[in-house]
């Protein structure tokens, strides 16, 4: 135990909780950020699926049946290391985000196709017979209501992102997992960085699960409809 005890204060003093924090900081800027390139290519995607789009929806169908089908660590290495020998060469960063966004945004389409789904079809019709055209309609009447229902998977799809952000040290990103590696090699204390890249891990997403909840309760809020009362 005694040993244990000087493992952990062996890496939390020093220099090495600055690189904790500096792989933390690099860890949400990739997962922030991937998470905006996967809303904005599943929505799209999402979009028209659903309303099937000739050559796109078949398109988009393809296209998330083929990433769904490939793991994350395959296509951060296609992008990384394959890219290049078609003169396009990335830095880990853009790389990192690229290629977890693209994935990302596969399982984000489904989201948001089922968030349509949900969308009652009398919705679009009233939008249309107020004069809104079928383009203004889903901007401002249905997607705005297929985000609120979709906000619980969107919430757990960025958990699963800034959990998949530990892959991008394959790309030599520095974030929080490889600064843990590199602890690791210069203390050989495994258990003890671990452990703590562990708890990190979880109060971030713990954090985020809540904040998500949060989020839900006060949309749930917002569309209650107040009690009418007859006096």
């Amino acid at each position: 135990m005694g040993d244990l005890l000087t493992g952990f204060q062996t890496i939390l003093s020093g220099e090495y909780p600055r690189l904790l924090l500096s792989g933390l900081g690099l860890t949400l800027a990739v997962s922030a950020c991937a998470l905006l390139v996967s809303v904005a290519v599943g929505t799209l995607l999402g979009v028209v699926r659903v309303f099937r789009v000739p050559v796109l929806g078949a398109l988009g169908n393809g296209y998330v049946e083929v990433v769904r089908g490939i793991p994350l660590i395959v296509l951060l290495s296609v992008v990384y290391y394959g890219l290049p020998a078609l003169g396009l060469t990335l830095e880990g960063f853009p790389a990192a985000v690229l290629a977890l966004g693209l994935y990302s945004a596969a399982y984000t389409s489904e989201i948001v196709r089922g968030g349509l789904g949900s969308v009652p079809a009398g919705q679009t019709e009233a939008a249309r017979s107020l004069g809104l055209s079928r383009r203004q309609a889903l901007r401002y009447v249905v997607l705005p209501q297929a985000w609120r229902v979709a906000l619980p998977a969107l919430g757990n799809e960025f958990v699963s992102l800034i959990l998949g952000s530990s892959l991008a040290s394959a790309v030599t990103l520095q974030e929080l997992f490889s600064q843990g590696r590199y602890i690791t090699n210069a203390t050989y204390r495994q258990f003890e960085v671990y452990a703590v890249l562990a708890a990190v891990y979880f109060l971030l997403t713990f954090t985020l699960t809540r904040v998500v909840r949060m989020l839900e309760r006060r949309l749930a809020r917002g569309q209650a409809l107040p009690d009418r009362r007859v006096i």
